[in-house]
């Protein structure tokens, strides 16, 4: 679904593609378990963006504020993350954000990448999704 809207006066905008995947998501959720996942370049979110293995495992809302607060996330993410979690108080189940190469993996129980819940980390310390819900 291409993310382009129109302001009513025949001039078409670039809406962000997060912002309409996170409504679609959020509508959809009313009547089935969703995850909704969101692809970019990088395999999930990243404690320092200069090393692709610090990927950040799981965030729920007070890890988000904690490094919000601390500067730790690169400015560009924030509005994904935002989006994610707007959605996952709007009824989404969970979000998970990887790399687009991970999106068939991210669809089952063994997922790589970033789970965004609203709920604690799971009991392992590892991103654990409920495996069922696309």
């Amino acid at each position: 679904m291409a993310p382009l809207t129109h302001d009513g006066n025949g001039h078409i905008l670039n809406t962000n593609a997060d912002t309409m995947a996170a409504t679609i998501a959020i509508a959809i959720a009313a009547w089935y378990p969703v995850r909704l996942i969101y692809c970019f370049e990088k395999k999930g979110i990243l404690e320092n963006v200069e090393d692709d293995a610090s990927v950040i495992r799981f965030i729920n809302p007070a890890l988000y504020a904690e490094l919000k607060a601390a500067q730790k996330l690169f400015a560009g993410i924030l509005p994904k993350l935002d989006n994610a979690f707007d959605a996952i108080s709007k009824g989404v189940q969970e979000v998970l954000i990887g790399h687009a190469s991970d999106l068939v993996r991210n669809t089952g129980s063994d997922t790589s990448g970033t789970l965004i819940s609203l709920q604690g980390a799971p009991a392992t310390g590892e991103a654990q999704p409920t495996g069922e819900k696309k």
